[in-house]
């Protein structure tokens, strides 16, 4: 195998006394002037995991520690400059599996435990050159992965995993024969998982426990061939939300709580068959309540909430009276929603709102320019996201303590290059060195991996309040749920009984997400729960 040791090019504090606390790590991962162009990380072990490339690689799959000696490729999967092009990482049952190709086969679903030995092809679903699967739709529930794949017989179906070649195998061929069924953004929800699929009845809502027998559509939304279309699915409070159409409603949002029954629409917002919503509208859950971009075709498209009832669902700001303002990228920060929009005189900038008070923060790109600030993460005390701005340099880093003043732009002190951020595609929280990754363009080494450390406070774990987070119901028997308003991009928790022992330990992936208690032995156990650099503890009862 091929190694290619991490080559630690800088290691700089920023120029900008306001941003002092900050050191910026540039790592050139394919030497010299060519880009290794990371993403799609995933913590494991305490390391991360990655798809990085090189000329005479390819794209292919690396590990890091966060230090230089500790970083370098784990596996040349393809062999030659070609690269695996790996992708689609999740954690299941100790291990990690992800979406890779080799020489012979297309995009399959291998398996990793960190080593080198330890990553191989799980199962060729689609023998040959052809891909099955490049676990784009995916979700883990209960020790098991499901996800969309084509063994080139039945078409794009409904297939489940445990992380074993034995135990990977078609769940149901909704559409029979070679038609595709498309599982779409499955979602785990009370113990079972929702998605979008398409049969005889066009693509509707369907639901599976994870048995063929048990894999059902909910409802026909849309009756006869016609589709619904189900999409943007979030929970909230208890239950499922998503949008949908038919004949007499647009795009609008719905709601579930996994029963024929009570599968309805919230509120014909935009009356009749026009849209309400967007195709997929961007969704995120704030104070109980789901926020989305929708219209009512008085207003344009605006900034909406909902409590899943008519009476509940309210137009938060209308941004733009002279059009839409097209609200998108939202995040939660220091209890306040941040997201993307326009007024129509200052361009795409960076707004904010409690719910009530909606007000817009900094003009990044000065005049009817556009910033588009995107990718916004949250990193111990600030906000961070990419924005462009028309005098050079363009595309840049910027963090924001949610005032005008504390918006700036941040940037290693040695950063020539124009628009060094335009590749930017999104923040990795590293939980084990509490850096935050991402890809950048600062200088000559071209597109490569970068981190940002927030030495402020670097050496404390800060504590989820008792609002954040809730485990319920305590004393528990065969779930309990974890329920948290805290935004996190990585979480888990670990269930440890008197004598030390860790029982459990499942990935967090929701706000609202329930934990199987199966084969766990009744008595009392710390549930530690970590989301992101945040840590909660307390005792759980199980009966």
């Amino acid at each position: 195998m091929k190694k290619h040791l991490l080559s630690l090019c800088c290691t700089l504090a920023i120029a900008l006394q306001a941003d002092a606390q900050l050191i910026f790590t540039g790592y050139d991962l394919d030497a010299g002037t060519g880009a290794s162009a990371p993403w799609k990380f995933i913590n494991y072990n305490g390391k991360m995991l990655f798809n990085a490339g090189s000329i005479t690689t390819g794209a292919e799959l690396w590990i890091s520690d966060g230090t230089a000696a500790g970083t370098q490729m784990l596996k040349d999967i393809y062999t030659g400059n070609i690269g695996s092009a790996p992708g689609n990482f999740y954690e299941l049952n100790g291990k990690v599996l992800f979406s890779a190709a080799s020489n012979g086969s297309g995009q399959e679903l291998w398996i990793t435990d960190g080593t080198s030995a330890g990553t191989q092809l799980l199962k060729d679903i689609y023998p040959g050159p052809l891909s099955s699967s490049t676990l784009g739709d995916a979700v883990v529930l209960n020790n098991k992965l499901y996800f969309s794949a084509n063994d080139g017989t039945h078409g794009n179906e409904l297939w489940v995993t445990d992380g074993t070649n034995a135990g990977t195998q078609l769940l149901k061929d909704i559409n029979p024969g070679v038609g595709n069924s498309s599982p779409y953004k499955p979602t785990a929800y009370n113990g079972k998982i929702y998605f979008t699929a398409i049969d005889a009845n066009g693509s509707e809502l369907w639901v599976s426990d994870g048995t063929s027998g048990g894999t059902l559509m909910v409802r026909d939304i849309a009756p006869g061939n016609a589709s619904s279309s189900p999409s943007s699915y979030t929970v909230c409070n208890g239950l499922l939300y998503f949008f949908a159409t038919n004949s007499t409603y647009g795009i609008e949002p719905w709601v579930t709580d996994g029963t024929f029954a009570n599968t309805h629409i919230v509120i014909d917002l935009n009356p009749g068959s026009v849209n309400g919503a967007g195709v997929t509208p961007e969704t995120i859950v704030y104070n109980n309540k789901l926020y989305f971009e929708g219209t009512n075709g008085a207003s344009g498209y605006e900034l909406y909430s909902t409590d899943g009832t008519a009476a509940g669902t309210q137009l938060v700001a209308n941004i733009n009276f002279a059009g839409s303002s097209y609200p998108s990228e939202f995040c939660v920060f220091k209890n306040k929603l941040y997201f993307n929009a326009t007024d129509g005189s200052s361009g795409y900038e960076l707004w904010t709102t409690d719910g009530s008070n909606t007000s817009f923060i900094a003009d990044l790109n000065p005049g009817a320019a556009d910033a588009y600030p995107g990718y916004l993460y949250v990193y111990k005390d600030n906000l961070y996201f990419t924005a462009t701005r028309s005098s050079a340099p363009d595309y840049n880093i910027y963090k924001t303590d949610g005032t005008n003043a504390g918006t700036v732009v941040i940037a290693p002190a040695i950063a020539p290059n124009t628009n060094p951020a335009k590749y930017c595609n999104g923040f990795f929280l590293n939980t084990t060195d509490k850096k935050l990754y991402f890809r950048a363009d600062y200088n000559s080494a071209g597109l490569e991996l970068w981190s940002i450390q927030d030495t402020t406070g670097a050496a404390s774990i800060a504590s989820l309040a008792s609002a954040d987070i809730a485990l319920y119901p305590n004393p528990a028997n065969n779930n309990f749920t974890i329920k948290t308003t805290t935004a996190f991009k990585a979480g888990t928790v670990t269930l440890t009984d008197a004598t030390g022992r860790v029982a459990k330990t499942e990935k967090l992936y929701t706000n609202e997400q329930t934990i199987s208690l199966q084969g766990i032995a009744p008595g009392m156990y710390m549930a530690d729960v970590w989301l992101d650099d945040k840590r909660k503890t307390q005792k759980l009862l199980i009966e």
